[in-house]
């Protein structure tokens, strides 16, 4: 056990974090997401809303809320496609910006996040325009950048790891090999506390 802990130990080391100029331009794609977020499709939102009378916290009114504020079809089509398109990017942000922003703190990649970070925020408000005239497709573009960012991003978490691999696993045959040489004694135990179980005699019922 105690070698692997000394493998652990010589395999693991502080990396430094070093953040280059390139990071800059990681942080204003960063930027260029919040304004597409809190601003450009929200906009629509709050048009939508003072149009319609739909009041927060409502995110989709029912059928009952609609004949109440006698809204058209083609008004309630427009909130549903505003409210849409903000709430698919909040979903979508939620995940995407952890995982691009400590991806580009890798030097070797920054650049090619924030360029590929570029290529997401464009898709994503061309998306979001189409989302409010019923032309979804054209903002589909953007996993091309989603899915670089994730290789890039796997590559590196790998890259990072692999001096750590041989000691987690020596540790993990240390451990296995602990459990092997403990079950015996153990399921001796279990026996012997069975069969002292089933001998012992069993309490007299009470008249």
């Amino acid at each position: 056990e105690q070698p692997a802990r000394d493998t652990m130990a010589e395999a693991s080391s502080v990396v430094p974090l070093v953040v280059t100029p390139e990071y800059g331009l990681v942080v204003l794609v960063g930027v260029a997401m919040f304004l597409l977020q809190q601003i450009v499709l929200v906009l629509p939102v709050v048009k939508q809303r003072i149009s319609t009378g739909i009041k927060a916290p409502t995110l989709y009114p029912r059928d009952g809320q609609i004949k109440e504020l006698k809204l058209a079809p083609y008004q309630v089509e427009n909130y549903m496609r505003a409210q849409r398109a903000h709430q698919n990017n909040v979903e979508f942000t939620s995940v995407f910006m952890a995982l691009f922003l400590v991806t580009g703190l890798f030097p070797e990649v920054t650049l090619h996040v924030a360029l590929a970070g570029a290529w997401v925020v464009l898709f994503r408000l061309l998306g979001g325009v189409g989302y409010l005239f019923g032309v979804r497709q054209i903002g589909s573009l953007f996993h091309l950048g989603e899915l670089y960012i994730l290789y890039l991003a796997a590559t590196q978490a790998y890259a990072l790891a692999t001096p750590a691999l041989p000691g987690l696993l020596a540790a993990c045959s240390s451990a296995v090999a602990a459990m092997r040489e403990a079950a015996p004694k153990d399921l001796d135990e279990v026996k012997a506390g069975a069969a002292f179980a089933c001998a012992a005699p069993l309490p007299a019922r009470q008249p």
